[in-house]
């Protein structure tokens, strides 16, 4: 009789864990992409049996594809550029609205190198970093708290350019209306970046084989691929790329990636780490199932 008395808090809990599985679930994954420049979120639903029910990337933007060009004629970035993005975790103690909250980037060139790195404010004056690298964008976007603010202000479009003098901070155009590739996220069908031509399948449709075969494999081992040469077939979907024109790809082959010997009709190089990506945030949803995490 004890025995069945110790045992029943057990099963209780168990089937607790069980009820927690029948909810379907949704996480998102932060990551610096593309080498760097880029900031990713990688968002999975799965359904009450652990099915992907909907996967979705996006890639926005960093501060050298949204930033005003402030050369002489307007045509380039030179030294000093600065932008201001949302960041929960900088100058949290300053007294200035304009600044609280906030993170600036100035494009900081030394030896003919530019790199976006912080801007921040002290007594008299901002001030770089004293080694370039030291504090740059897509360090301290490893951090998925200011990863997660920088893809909610660039959604919310509230990232701008601004001009410094002293510590005074004057607010300029927003992202939007700076942007150099038609979109922030590239993967948005009106971005204009790495557009379809008559070799390659462009960014877009790429996105969306990436998409359709993780759905269909979203346990694969993606670290594991091959390539192959084959004809990829296109149907064209304004809904996927609303400025290309798939008749004009015209390449008899290309090299697509091979996963678990299917060929995932992806060409783009980075498809084997958007796949990994889209799969740890398959890893949370299902975490999200069994534990109630604190909202």
């Amino acid at each position: 009789m004890l025995k069945k008395l110790l045992l029943l808090p057990l099963a209780i809990l168990l089937l607790a864990g069980c009820a927690r599985t029948l909810e379907s679930a949704t996480a998102t994954n932060y990551f610096v992409a593309h080498q760097g420049g880029y900031i990713g979120e990688s968002t999975v639903t799965v359904d009450k049996d652990q099915n992907v029910a909907a996967a979705s990337f996006a890639e926005w933007q960093g501060p050298g594809g949204w930033a005003e060009n402030n050369s002489p004629d307007g045509t380039t970035l030179v030294d000093g550029a600065v932008v201001r993005v949302a960041d929960p975790l900088a100058n949290t103690g300053h007294s200035d609205p304009a600044i609280k909250g906030y993170m600036f980037y100035i494009y900081n060139v030394q030896n003919g190198l530019g790199v976006w790195s912080q801007f921040t404010p002290g007594a008299e004056g901002f001030a770089r970093p004293s080694r370039q690298f030291e504090r740059d964008f897509e360090g301290l976007m490893g951090n998925p708290i200011r990863a997660a603010a920088y893809v909610a202000a660039a959604r919310a479009d509230t990232l701008v350019n601004v001009t410094i003098d002293g510590l005074t901070v004057t607010v300029g155009r927003p992202a939007s209306q700076t942007v150099h590739y038609g979109h922030m996220n590239k993967a948005d069908p009106t971005a204009t970046y790495m557009p379809l031509n008559a070799n390659a399948i462009g960014y877009r449709y790429n996105y969306q084989a990436t998409i359709d075969f993780f759905m269909a494999n979203p346990a694969a081992n993606y670290a594991a691929f091959t390539m192959v040469k084959a004809k990829i077939a296109l149907t064209e979907d304004k809904a996927i790329d609303a400025n290309a024109d798939v008749a004009a790809y015209t390449a008899a082959d290309d090299s697509v990636y091979m996963v678990a010997d299917a060929v995932s009709g992806a060409t783009y190089s980075d498809f084997p780490h958007y796949a990994l990506e889209l799969q740890a945030a398959y890893k949370m949803a299902i975490a999200a199932q069994l534990v109630a995490f604190q909202k």
